[in-house]
């Protein structure tokens, strides 16, 4: 039992306010409130940095837009240019076809034939590059 009445009796001296020597209520009270901040004005430096940093943000913002524009219009004409391209290569192979169906020597025969012309093998010369 004396050990509770000995936690209550000093309990209640932390709990109440205790006065300073030199020091009264009120200003005490007063040291007690909870000073607010405020914010302080910008200096003239700072407010120039701050508009040059939005300027060049501004600026790459731009740039980087600009940047990607530019890449996807060389993109689309590199993808035009492919197909070209493969069309090009495609008519190409079609009409090296053609040309060796055409210098087949069994139709140059025939062609030769239906024009009355014959085939002399001594006037034949082969030319080798």
């Amino acid at each position: 039992m004396a050990q509770n009445n000995d936690y209550a009796g000093r309990s209640r001296m932390i709990n109440e306010p205790t006065s300073i020597a030199g020091v009264g209520k009120k200003e005490l009270k007063k040291a007690r409130e909870v000073v607010t901040a405020r914010q302080l004005p910008l200096s003239k430096f700072e407010k120039f940095l701050i508009t040059f940093c939005g300027f060049i943000l501004v600026g790459l913002m731009l740039t980087v837009v600009s940047g990607k524009i530019s890449l996807s219009n060389a993109q689309h004409k590199l993808e035009a240019t492919q197909e070209k391209t493969t069309a090009l290569s495609s008519k190409n192979t079609t009409m090296k076809q053609e040309v060796n169906q055409l210098s087949d020597q069994n139709r140059l025969n025939k062609v030769a034939k239906k024009a009355g012309l014959s085939l002399n093998s001594e006037n034949i010369r082969n030319v080798n590059k």
